[in-house]
């Protein structure tokens, strides 16, 4: 018979694993680049904010089962958008398209030329490095 009102010694360490991990999970969440304006993950692809704005600077070619390939997007930070420089992975699920008139027209990854100008949206979680790199949802040729 146990003496005393105190829980056995393994519930009041999961108890002390739980409130520790609370805060050390928090902290791997906001360091990922999350936000509320737009969700753990970052602003949606359908959405109008428009992570950079910029000229790409370099381009990294895709090299099959092993990189999906890149581009470097040097910018300005403007009202409507987040960044001014990024490293941008791209998918096979990347929309590519030029802006026309009011609409846009596929394209494709050869016509991303350093030099050329776009607006990119990107698609789940943004590191915060010194360019930032994300994977974009939406990469439109914009001149």
């Amino acid at each position: 018979m146990r003496i005393g009102s105190r829980a056995p010694y393994h519930l009041n360490m999961s108890r002390a694993a739980a409130v520790l991990t609370a805060p050390l999970l928090t902290l791997i969440l906001v360091s990922c680049g999350g936000d509320s304006e737009s969700g753990a993950g970052g602003p949606s692809a359908t959405g109008s904010v428009i992570d950079i704005r910029g000229t790409i600077t370099e381009i990294a070619t895709p090299v099959p089962d092993v990189s999906p390939g890149g581009l470097a997007v040097e910018g300005e930070v403007e009202a409507d958008t987040r960044y001014s420089s990024a490293w941008v992975r791209m998918k096979d699920s990347t929309i590519i398209s030029r802006r026309r008139g009011a609409g846009t027209e596929p394209a494709t990854m050869a016509d991303l030329q350093p030099g050329t100008r776009v607006e990119v949206k990107f698609a789940g979680v943004v590191a915060q490095l010194d360019p930032v790199q994300a994977t974009a949802a939406e990469i439109t040729i914009i001149d």
